[in-house]
């Protein structure tokens, strides 16, 4: 066996195991890390040695998965996080010549993909619950009302009125589908710095200030908005749902903005961390740096700075 080959299954079977603890619930909070951040070690092998690495270590993880915890859970394994690994790899290290000079493929056309995938991923849910009881809706409201009833009973408070909890679907697939979409872009960029630091990296590190969207994200917007308002039902429901989703890119984009012009600041790193700090503590800042996001895709306002 080569050593490409058995790095490749070692990054296979590290990221399999993360997903076991995550599935066997043994570990508490542990568990859930882990969960996070299984795909470091599939991007990981992509980013240092190309697609077959991630395949190879994709299919490590996933025959781990189907060998200690069944076929089910190994093909969840490989929709939300073997699929999209290799998507990211795939687009990543795509590259073409110019004159003297190689472009690669840019990071935000990656973003915005990996949206739309998280998009589909909704579609999906909706789509599987349809033959239970009040489909998706019923499953959200059993999940919301086993949660909040044994955090009141933990907390030794009574538990609160829980009906109509089926309103919150779409904010909860929302959030499901961002809290993805979020880890997804933070592991490849951790993977894609360990590869950096190794010396191991076959492209170079894409620089956040750079960032752009691709148009079509506001037409597709545009979609979400007209279901979410004309549509009833599910299909209302899926409309404001994939909305936030599309509208998490413009967040990164916000960000992008704060970045380059923290390249005016005495204390950069200083007064970055900051920003983070608080939107991480307070949360509302968010919006704010979504909207930013929003005005720099129509006004380019970073190329004023």
């Amino acid at each position: 066996m080569s050593q490409a080959l058995a790095l490749a299954v070692l990054a296979g079977v590290l990221s399999g195991t993360m997903w076991l603890v995550q599935m066997t619930g043994s570990i508490g909070v542990l568990a859930v890390l882990t969960a996070y951040f299984c795909q470091i070690p599939l991007m990981l092998a992509g980013l240092t040695m190309g697609l077959p690495g991630t395949l190879i270590a994709v299919a490590a993880a996933a025959l781990i998965n189907g060998i200690f915890i069944g076929v089910l859970p190994a093909l969840l394994f490989l929709a939300a996080f073997g699929g999209p690994s290799l998507l990211v790899v795939r687009q990543a290290l795509l590259s073409r010549q110019d004159g003297s000079d190689v472009i690669w493929y840019p990071p935000g056309m990656i973003l915005a993909q990996l949206a739309l995938l998280a998009v589909f991923g909704i579609a999906l849910a909706f789509w599987a619950f349809m033959s239970q009881p009040d489909g998706i809706v019923g499953v959200v409201e059993t999940v919301l009302t086993e949660v909040i009833t044994q955090l009141s009973t933990a907390a030794g408070q009574p538990v609160p009125d829980l009906t109509d909890l089926g309103r919150w679907t779409p904010l909860v697939l929302a959030a499901a589908a961002s809290s993805w979409l979020i880890m997804a872009v933070l592991n490849a960029v951790l993977a894609q710095t360990i590869a950096v630091r190794a010396g191991w990296n076959r492209r170079p590190s894409p620089q956040l200030v750079d960032l752009d969207l691709p148009p079509w994200l506001w037409p597709l917007m545009g979609v979400a908005v007209l279901a979410a308002m004309i549509g009833s039902g599910g299909i209302g429901m899926f409309g404001s749902a994939a909305l936030i989703v599309l509208i998490v890119p413009f967040g990164f984009l916000g960000l992008a903005v704060i970045h380059k012009f923290a390249n005016r600041w005495s204390y950069r790193q200083l007064g970055l961390a900051a920003v983070y700090v608080g939107i991480i503590v307070f949360n509302w800042p968010i919006l704010a740096v979504v909207a930013l996001g929003l005005v720099e895709d129509w006004a380019h306002l970073r190329r004023y700075m």
